[in-house]
């Protein structure tokens, strides 16, 4: 899944990283302004169980109106538990 996520079109490899819970994944991100303001979009991998560790969006040039200092990370999310539920019925 990982060579396959790195092979998009438009997606960078930005490497090994440190999460924001200390653990140790792959980074895949992908630059665009489809959303307004050009950002960075972020998935951190881990490469044994291909488990989504966390999602990142840093605006990377310009704040627009916003009174934030760029880089500015705008949406985190670091997911510490995944488990399976049972099918609904």
């Amino acid at each position: 899944m990982l060579r396959l996520l790195a092979d998009l079109p438009g997606i960078t490899v930005t490497g090994t990283v440190t999460d924001r819970a200390g653990r140790t994944g792959e980074a895949f991100s992908i630059t665009t302004n489809a959303h307004g303001l050009p950002a960075q979009y972020t998935v951190i991998v881990d490469p044994r169980s291909g488990a989504l560790l966390g999602y990142e969006e840093v605006l990377t040039t310009t704040a627009g109106k916003l009174n934030v200092t760029i880089p500015a990370v705008i949406t985190y999310r670091s997911y510490l538990m995944a488990e399976y539920a049972a099918m609904p019925r």
